[in-house]
């Protein structure tokens, strides 16, 4: 026999009996292939050596019977594919985890799991603790074992189940609690690893010597007594390992290898390294059976195992796999087939998301830094090698972005209203510029001519020197608070401007400078240069009282122009057109009557106004933002003059939204770009018939809305692919404007993802 104290130990006094008692039967003999453990050092060893000559067993004693739950779970890796998109690869799903048929394919799980966990988790503690206890069993037996015994493993199952659950429920109500994070790992997993502990070994307790959970779980908490340090640190190490090659190294692959979330390298590399590490934490969950400590002199600890009893619940040792050349052969053969069966069915499902399974938006993003709130005038044009977005407000600031974004032109302007327009490579810019600051504003012409709006062009949009070729157009009356502006070009080679300032009734218009006493006024311009233009003032017209408003400018290809002109202190829309560029005869048609009995004054008036665009036949379209609903509408004109029209809502009432992006793609087909408030994404709608009446919505992301809805803008490339720009940020009243957090984003595909539809 071993010495005392030291060695391995195989439990022959393991009741503590003296020298002179007298020797125990043949069926109270404990075999002399099981062999405890007492010093801890030791016990490290065997289980690693354990590990390393038993973790193709153990894989598949415990893969095989979980591979119908891995197959099956891979339908709930894919059902949320079904909507949403993805951003820059990785799926961002807009499907309601918690609907239905969501719910109903995790309850299947669920029960399957509950089914299969058993023989899994049985086979392995049976085949890993016989092999620590020097029993070399097979994988057949193991299982044939586990089936016999699966009324004790579910019973243990269902009540690690409950631990868990009632720790992670506890945990949870101290986070609504807003307790930090640190007091509440400190409260709650100390006693949940206390309870862990005993549970943990008792498993492995009762099936090796064949006994219920309840006396498993009864020896557990005997044996546990005397040695709980050295249990509860056995059971923590089985636990680190798993979360070590779990989340820990999930997080940081995510941080240090630039992969993304659902990356298939990523997640086949999680699922190995998990795969691997569960059999060295099942075997140091099992060490504790197998350690009979070092007897102290006051009494004889006794030993977590009755051997006997073992060597009569085990079955018999696998002697047909001793011979060692033979097993290596097999390996060469099952090695890859077991790689196969435990690690491919988990990346079926990733590998199904790469592929894209239901055609899901494929969108590329990118920050933009210059759209930072609602008071600016965004917008895009498309390019071939991506998209050109200003924002204008106190400056124009024009960034590319193919898809990372960087700024090209950064103009400086005044208070408010610049405009910009890019067509062919050019840029057309508008800003009103202040006087200068060591200057006192009078009523000095000269001074006064430098106080005003400027036109400036540059034939390359990307290298544009933001002092050249500046023409000034028309003065300021009374202030830049509410000047807006805005530049489109005309099919026949020259420009129209059209700007707002607050008009003063106060002024004569023969002694006013230029005779211009404010309003609306329109610059047609036959060339780029601007030298002699048609000037058109619309005081008069249907737009003549504009207190807060957003103007918007879009040319026809066969001549002509349109100019929406939204009041958002009043609600009202109006449409100024002009059936050719010469526009001799412009007309105004009100759109949309006054919404408001007084002028509201609501700080987030700057986000409603609206956008104009034209059809191929010359007649224009506008999308705007009812001003009381927050409705997002289609105005479709008959003709190029208006005179006929329909207006249709296109989403439901909401609040906070900002204008909607408008586009009209090669098909005629009107495109809208707005965030849906309902189900909290934004949204891509096509108008499937010209009133817009009909339409098809497609949610891209979800935004989620733990910010409002700022900013829209939408283009469309020759190809139909649509080029966006989003931005959220968040409102308080009475703080002023809001700053915002924006984005582009493009399609990879024409359409977006979305079945082109006939007219």
């Amino acid at each position: 026999m071993d010495q005392p104290g030291s060695g391995p130990y195989r439990g022959d006094d393991a009741d503590g009996g003296e020298a002179d008692d007298p020797a125990p039967t043949e069926e109270e003999v404990a075999p002399a292939d099981l062999v405890l453990e007492r010093e801890l050092p030791d016990l490290f060893a065997r289980v690693a050596g354990v590990y390393a000559r038993h973790l193709g067993a153990l894989l598949v004693v415990s893969g095989v019977p979980l591979a119908p739950l891995v197959l099956a779970a891979q339908l709930h890796v894919v059902w949320p594919a079904r909507e949403g998109a993805y951003l820059d690869g990785a799926l961002e799903s807009t499907a309601d985890p918690t609907g239905g048929p969501a719910l109903v394919i995790l309850a299947g799980l669920a029960v399957l799991a509950l089914l299969l966990a058993p023989i899994s988790i049985g086979g392995s503690v049976l085949l890993g603790g016989g092999a620590l206890l020097g029993r070399r069993i097979s994988v057949r037996d193991a299982w044939r074992c586990a089936l016999r015994r699966y009324p004790t493993t579910l019973a243990w199952t269902l009540a690690l189940l409950a631990v868990v659950g009632a720790a992670a429920a506890l945990a949870l109500r101290m986070l609504s609690w807003e307790w930090p994070v640190l007091l509440v790992a400190t409260v709650v997993l100390p006693p949940t690893l206390f309870v862990l502990t005993p549970l943990s070994v008792a498993l492995p307790a009762a099936l090796l010597e064949g006994r219920g959970p309840v006396r498993g779980l009864v020896l557990a908490w005997r044996v546990g007594r005397h040695r709980w340090r050295t249990h509860m640190a056995l059971v923590g190490a089985a636990l680190g390992v798993s979360v070590l090659f779990g989340p820990v190294l999930e997080r940081s692959l995510l941080r240090w290898s630039g992969w993304s979330e659902g990356d298939l390298v990523l997640v086949g590399v999680t699922t190995a390294a998990s795969v691997l590490a569960a059999p060295l934490s099942l075997l140091l969950i099992c060490a504790p059976a197998v350690y009979a400590g070092v007897p102290a002199h006051w009494y004889i600890t006794p030993p977590a195992l009755d051997l006997a009893r073992v060597g009569r619940s085990l079955p018999a040792a696998d002697a047909a796999r001793s011979g060692a050349p033979r097993v290596r052969a097999r390996h060469l053969v099952t090695a890859p087939s077991l790689a196969v069966l435990l690690v491919v069915p988990a990346l079926l499902g990733p590998a199904a998301l790469t592929a894209n399974p239901f055609g899901l938006p494929e969108l590329t993003t990118s920050p933009l830094p210059t759209v930072t709130g609602d008071v600016q005038t965004v917008e895009i044009a498309a390019t071939e090698e991506g998209a050109l977005v200003g924002a204008a407000h106190s400056s124009v600031l024009v960034e590319r972005c193919a898809p990372d974004c960087e700024v090209v032109v950064d103009a400086w302007g005044a208070d408010r209203g610049a405009g910009f327009s890019v067509e062919d490579g050019r840029l057309l810019r508008t800003h009103w510029r202040t006087w200068a600051h060591d200057r006192i504003l009078t009523r000095d012409e000269e001074v006064r001519h430098e106080v005003g709006l400027y036109l400036a062009v540059c034939e390359d949009a990307l290298d544009c020197d933001t002092d050249a070729d500046e023409v000034y157009l028309r003065p300021v009356v009374t202030d830049l608070h509410q000047a807006r502006s805005t530049v489109a070009p005309l099919a026949s080679g020259g420009l129209v401007v059209a700007s707002y300032t607050v008009p003063d009734d106060r002024i004569d218009p023969d002694e006013a400078f230029d005779g211009d006493v404010g309003g609306l006024r329109l610059h047609v311009c036959a060339q780029d240069t601007c030298a002699d233009p048609r000037v058109l003032d619309l005081t008069e017209g249907g737009a003549a009282r504009l207190e807060v408003s957003h103007l918007d400018a879009s040319t026809s290809p066969g001549g002509g122009f349109a100019v929406a002109v939204a009041d958002a202190a009043y609600g009202a829309l109006s449409l100024v057109t002009c059936a050719d560029d010469d526009c001799s005869d412009p007309e105004v048609t009100e759109l949309v009557g006054d919404r408001f009995r007084t002028e509201n004054e609501h700080d987030l008036t700057a986000r409603y106004g609206a956008r104009v665009e034209h059809r191929s036949d010359g007649s224009p379209v506008v999308a705007y933002r009812d001003a009381v609903s927050g409705e997002a509408r289609v105005v479709d004109c008959r003709d190029a003059e208006c005179s006929e029209f329909t207006d249709t809502a296109v989403t439901g009432p909401g609040w906070s939204r900002p204008v909607p992006g408008l586009a009209v793609d090669s098909r005629d087909q009107v495109r809208l770009l707005t965030p849906g408030l309902r189900d909290e994404r934004l949204t891509l709608v096509t108008c499937l018939d010209r009133p817009c009446a009909e339409t098809d919505t497609r949610p891209l992301i979800d935004l989620g809305f733990q910010e409002g809805p700022v900013v829209t803008a939408l283009a469309l490339d020759s190809r139909d692919r649509p080029h966006m720009v989003w931005g959220v940020g968040w409102w308080t009243e009475g703080h002023g404007p809001t700053n915002a957090t924006s984005r582009y984003l493009t399609c990879a595909d024409p359409d977006c993802g979305t079945s082109p539809a006939t007219p």
